[in-house]
């Protein structure tokens, strides 16, 4: 007999027809299409931090996805937490992430399936769409933009409401201004520079000084399939965990499961239910994470619990290791053929390890 946690999953996948094969026989379509400029030999899926890869080989501008982002403080300092260096605590720092979080994917084209706020690093479980912006009204773009980057009067200070609604005409008046803000909206790239340029501006003033507060650029790994996009989401969830911070889910704070539990107890209906993206800016869709909080909590217990030990082609152990796997930086996850169907498409040569189906 299978083990409950199992069993609500597989029956997932089933009930939402295959979500993970809609991303990769959408993605193989698209790839056939189009094809990515190659790049130079010796690129892979493998993820090389002395190799700058253009993000558009690693966001897909077709076809919509899940990803695995990560960016940490500069020279990986601890300042979302305690320094050891200079004995500060920094740690009201994780709070201005996760309500900038909140905010700005209210407005972008982007859903927020996972976090975690480390001491010296994040990570992001987001679902991105790259046609949703195109979709949306010359209106909606307008005061979404000025929502994420409105004007202020040379002190620094929120203009009054009626300043605010000249700078929305104009802004819908100078239709080549309104295509530029639209495609902003539209991309992770600007998602990111809005998340942590405004944590580092808060950090600067608060600290009276000045300079680069995140390393410039993010890592990003595209999530091929639902056990990828699982797998991810308990990697990230776990981090509290792996460091030692947390010893059970219900210790784990500044983290999505941690949102999810509170959530839960005003309704323990949703128990039962697929997991719903924490927050969107999205209209809301079909179910993109294919498994119930409960069996995702189950899984997660599972993977903490690493005194009992599972046969090494079990179920259990399987998903320890795709787990486990995460760890390793790759520009893409998935399984043998999505793996390989990635790097042909992009010119890389095969890479990487692959996921259990």
């Amino acid at each position: 007999m299978q083990p409950a946690w199992d069993r609500p999953y597989k029956h997932s996948l089933a009930k939402v027809e295959g979500a993970g094969r809609d991303i990769q026989e959408t993605a193989a379509k698209s790839h056939t299409k189009r094809r990515h400029k190659r790049l130079p030999a010796g690129n892979s899926c493998n993820h090389n931090p002395s190799m700058a890869t253009p993000r558009k080989h690693l966001i897909d501008p077709e076809v919509p996805m899940l990803y695995h982002l990560v960016s940490r403080c500069v020279q990986r300092a601890f300042l979302c937490g305690f320094d050891p260096v200079t004995r500060k605590d920094y740690s009201h720092r994780k709070q201005w992430l996760i309500e900038r979080l909140n905010f700005l994917v209210r407005h972008f084209a982007v859903e927020l399936y996972g976090y975690c706020i480390m001491s010296n690093h994040f990570h992001l479980a987001v679902f991105h769409d790259p046609k949703a912006h195109l979709r949306w009204t010359d209106e909606e773009v307008a005061d979404r933009w000025l929502a994420v980057s409105p004007p202020r009067t040379s002190g620094g200070k929120p203009v009054d409401p009626i300043v605010l609604e000249e700078h929305r005409r104009a802004l819908l008046t100078d239709h080549t201004r309104l295509a530029h803000v639209r495609k902003q909206l539209g991309s992770v790239s600007t998602f990111m520079k809005f998340l942590k340029q405004g944590i580092a501006r808060r950090a600067n003033i608060e600290e009276e000084t000045k300079g680069h507060f995140f390393e410039q650029r993010f890592w990003s790994g595209a999530l091929l399939s639902d056990r990828a996009v699982i797998s991810t989401m308990l990697y990230i969830d776990l981090n509290p965990v792996r460091a030692m911070i947390a010893k059970r889910i219900e210790e784990i704070q500044d983290a999505g499961i941690a949102e999810r539990l509170a959530h839960l107890e005003a309704d323990s209906g949703s128990l039962e239910n697929y997991l719903q993206p924490l927050v969107s800016g999205l209209e809301p869709d079909r179910a993109k994470v294919p498994i119930s909080l409960e069996s995702y909590v189950e899984l997660l217990k599972l993977v903490i619990d690493v005194r009992t030990r599972h046969p090494e082609d079990s179920p259990e152990a399987q998903w320890r290791k795709d787990v486990a796997s995460i760890h390793r930086r790759q520009r893409a996850y998935g399984s043998e053929q999505q793996l390989t169907t990635w790097c042909d498409a992009r010119g890389w040569k095969r890479a990487g390890q692959s996921l259990s189906q």
